[in-house]
């Protein structure tokens, strides 16, 4: 299955076409297909391995699209790769071949393992309280529409006996069940995607295979929270396809289900998608439509990007974590720089549709289109890629030339404000210079020397794995409470830092250097962090602000070195008492003779 230079063109330029997607959704069920059959013999060859095979094969004689959606299920890649690393659970694929013979409409009778008293239909539901051991599946040929139906009633013709109990369809079943009726838990999906083929989107609350993601998922959402997670996707989904259709058509295209999340102590909503389950979405349900159509975005573009990857490789394996993701502290290897910088290309085309809503939305926009270009810049820089992934990242780039400044001046400059305070921030947690330069580069500035040249780059010393949040200190927080004020303090959107919901300088930790910057007077903001970096060279908002300030002058050579070599600043001011960091930096910039 191969993309031609045009498809991948299209996906690299943020969304891909119709016939794109299909090939990706073609690509995923091919590798389900043969992971299935992969996973199955890594259980062994005993006769219940090949009863669920031939029950599959049977299926797919009969009607191969019932398989193929079945298949399509996201888990399933989780399951069969824990079963080929030693780990097969017969179970969950007998509920495989039985999903598939329902949805085929066939006869058919299965023993199947439940070893926890449950047995999960992938994509049809679940049978539970049966009893742990073996349980017998019957099904008498009536087919499965998908339908909706209530907690308790089984799908038509199908009946589940486990040594405690049983479960019927609704017509009711044998009588011959060891127990009374037990509950059967319908999948139930996003009313939305109903009629938009060749979506079917499952809410994801049952599977056990469905936990790979940072956040835990919830439990079995009740009717009430199943009801507003469908009604606020309905809201998202009209959203996008009214203001941003290219993403509408990819999820309708490549989708499968959601998977809630239970929500971060923070409350913020987060979302995630996994390899082991391209096609799932996992949200914690955030308070409205546009947030969730946010979420849906970033989580689409990792999705399309994942499938991409299935098929074609766009960097080399392995590779150290070295690269500044500009939305992460910690170092990134080149994949996932990559991945995160797709995500956040669609990311900003959110906030880009929204860009004139008002000043915040008209910041966000500045701010990811930034933030993702710089990434870009990264990614054409680097060695890793293959032919096709600089084709890639060269089509991601073109997309942002084309995007352009919104031209609000004020905007603009609040978010590259913020981009290199961040920069520094990163370079200051996570590059260490070598002693011996930091050294002999100390000895230079005392004798009136030129600068020498780094005999070897900065150590990679990665900080803390987390996400890159501005927080309540520093030039930055007083650029942004400038120019929002009352509007900054919201809860936070997935790509959107987290704010204050505090008022007041003092809660947000500014001192005068910092009001300073953000009300425009450069001049003594300079003065104010040199001051405290005299006082403590170690003060990281005081050099953010230095760097800051120094480009704000016009000093654009000593900007440069504070926003990517501060590491080597500080160390110098560390050896240099007295030192001034923007003479330093002036010095460091011209460098040898």
């Amino acid at each position: 299955m191969v993309l031609s230079p045009a498809q991948l063109a299209g996906l690299a330029a943020g969304h891909g076409d119709d016939a794109t997607l299909k090939v990706l959704r073609a690509g995923q069920l091919g590798r389900r297909r043969l992971l299935t059959v992969a996973a199955a013999r890594a259980g062994g060859d005993g006769p219940s391995v090949r009863e669920c095979l031939a029950l599959l094969t049977r299926a797919e004689r009969a009607d191969p699209a019932a398989v193929a959606h079945v298949l399509a299920h996201p888990p399933v890649t989780g399951w069969a790769t824990t079963a080929l690393r030693g780990h097969p659970d017969a179970g969950y694929l007998a509920g495989l071949a039985v999903a598939a013979a329902v949805r085929a409409g066939l006869p058919f009778t299965l023993t199947v393992p439940c070893p926890g008293g449950a047995l999960l239909l992938p994509t049809v539901g679940g049978a539970v309280g049966l009893g742990a051991g073996l349980a017998v599946v019957r099904g008498v040929g009536g087919r499965y529409d998908g339908r909706p139906a209530p907690d308790g009633v089984a799908p038509p013709g199908l009946s589940v006996h486990g040594p405690a109990g049983a479960v019927y369809a609704s017509t009711g079943g044998p009588g011959d069940g060891p127990g009374p009726a037990r509950p059967w838990l319908p999948s139930r999906r996003i009313t939305a995607f109903r009629d938009t083929p060749p979506a079917e989107v499952l809410v994801d609350d049952q599977d056990p295979y469905r936990h790979r993601y940072h956040q835990p998922p919830t439990a079995r959402l009740d009717d009430a929270a199943a009801a507003r997670l469908d009604r606020l996707t309905g809201r998202a989904w009209h959203w996008l396809t009214a203001r941003l259709p290219a993403h509408a058509r990819g999820l309708a295209a490549l989708l499968r289900s959601l998977v809630p999340l239970t929500p971060p102590p923070s409350g913020h909503p987060v979302s995630a998608t996994s390899r082991a389950a391209l096609g799932a979405i996992a949200v914690s349900v955030p308070a409205d439509p546009e947030t969730l159509a946010l979420l849906l975005v970033h989580e689409l573009q990792h999705t399309k990007l994942g499938a991409l990857l299935d098929l074609l490789p766009l960097h080399a394996p392995g590779g150290p974590a070295r690269y500044r993701a500009p939305w992460r502290w910690d170092p990134r290897p080149v994949g996932a720089l990559l991945q995160g910088t797709y995500a956040h290309l669609g990311v900003a085309e959110v906030w880009r549709c929204r860009r004139h809503e008002g000043v915040r939305s008209a910041f966000e926009y500045a701010y990811w289109r930034e933030q993702t270009a710089r990434a870009v810049t990264q990614l054409a820089g680097s060695a890793e890629l293959t032919d096709d992934g600089r084709a890639f990242v060269t089509g991601m780039a073109g997309t942002l030339r084309g995007w352009g400044a919104d031209g609000d001046g004020p905007v603009e400059a609040a978010a590259r404000d913020v981009a290199d305070g961040g920069a520094v921030r990163w370079a200051l947690a996570n590059l260490a210079p070598v002693d011996d330069d930091v050294d002999e580069t100390a000895h230079a500035w005392r004798r009136g020397r030129r600068s020498p040249p780094p005999v070897t780059p900065p150590a990679v010393v990665p900080g803390a794995a987390r996400p890159a949040l501005t927080g309540d200190t520093g030039p930055e927080a007083a650029v942004r409470r400038r120019l929002l004020g009352t509007a900054d303090r919201r809860s936070a959107r997935p790509g959107v830092d987290p704010v204050p919901s505090r008022t007041g300088d003092a809660a947000l930790h500014l001192d005068e250097a910092d009001r300073a910057y953000a009300t425009g007077d450069a001049p003594a903001a300079l003065a104010g962090y040199s001051r405290r970096l005299t006082g403590d060279p170690g003060d990281t908002d005081a050099l953010v602000g230095v760097a800051l300030a120094a480009g704000r002058l016009g000093r654009t050579a000593a900007a440069r070195v504070l926003t990517t070599r501060p590491d080597l600043v500080r160390a110098l001011c560390h050896r240099l008492p007295g030192a001034d960091p923007v003479a330093v930096a002036t010095w460091l910039a011209v460098g040898p003779a």
